[in-house]
């Protein structure tokens, strides 16, 4: 049985738009195209080139007033562009809205999650030639930048561009995760442009699923799966969300596909049944 075509439930220019930025995903241009990619999905009509251009206005904005290449000084103009003039902020009033996982729809609205201001906040930093990386932390997303050779700061968009401390962010966890999380340098390493995007859309996996949009669950999915071609648990997890909503033919091959190279699943005899009731 033959796989079936891609995509069954995403946005067919949102798949291709994100199917354009893997072979690059190195480059921040990709991470950034990549990011609005998973957006177009639900927002057919936005337009890259405008949200780069936004992007690249605030790098202009901040390039007119320093006046000394120093990094303390790009970074004070550029907090002062971004938050208190433009006022980016974390969207704790609807924080589980999907438009808040949308770069575009953050660009617009100034309110986002924590991975998507931080997004807002690399890019700039970057085009400004700073040298910055995304800091994936259990449950909170930073940004890193290099003041000096082995000396960082790390900022955290999501509260105003506040600068945190390695002991603030290790408090920050303990908060979120209880006294006993412990701390290691190892989780200020720079997140990789794959998984950035990977979390962006684990942020939308947890949203859709929760409010039973199994449809939308299948669209990242396969979005994912184009970040992850060789995870075969995606194409398990995308056949049982096809199965749910009633695409009884896409999710039997997928499912036949995924038994046929993983023969050992624990839950061999309960995904063979289903795929006996699909291909009835």
């Amino acid at each position: 049985m033959n796989r079936p075509a891609l995509p069954q439930c995403c946005s067919p220019e949102a798949f291709k738009l994100l199917g354009r930025q893997v072979e690059t995903l190195k480059s921040t241009d990709a991470l950034l195209y990549g990011a609005i990619a998973i957006a177009t999905h639900h927002m057919p009509d936005a337009n890259a080139l405008r949200v780069d251009r936004q992007l690249q206005h605030y790098v202009d904005t901040v390039r007119k007033r320093v006046r000394s290449q120093q990094t303390q000084a790009v970074l004070a103009h550029m907090h002062d562009v971004l938050f208190n003039e433009e006022d980016f902020r974390g969207n704790t009033e609807d924080y589980y809205n999907p438009a808040n996982s949308y770069l575009p729809a953050v660009v617009s609205t100034k309110r986002g999650l924590p991975i998507t201001l931080s997004l807002v906040y690399k890019i700039v930093g970057e085009r400004l030639g700073l040298r910055t990386w995304g800091v994936g932390l259990p449950g909170h997303f930073l940004v890193a930048v290099e003041e000096a050779p082995q000396q960082i700061m790390l900022i955290d968009p999501f509260s105003g561009g506040r600068t945190l401390s390695r002991d603030e962010a290790h408090a920050r966890l303990q908060e979120l995760f209880g006294p006993e999380m412990e701390w290691s340098d190892e989780m200020l390493r720079p997140a990789s442009h794959r998984h950035w995007l990977t979390r962006i859309l684990q942020n939308l996996l947890h949203i859709f699923g929760t409010n039973n949009q199994y449809a939308d669950v299948a669209a990242v999915l396969e979005m994912e799966m184009l970040l992850w071609p060789k995870q075969g648990h995606l194409q398990r997890d995308l056949a049982l969300v096809l199965a749910r909503i009633g695409m009884a033919r896409p999710a039997s091959m997928w499912l036949d596909s995924y038994l046929r190279n993983n023969p050992d699943d624990p839950q061999k005899t309960d995904l063979k049944q289903l795929l006996d009731v699909l291909s009835a």
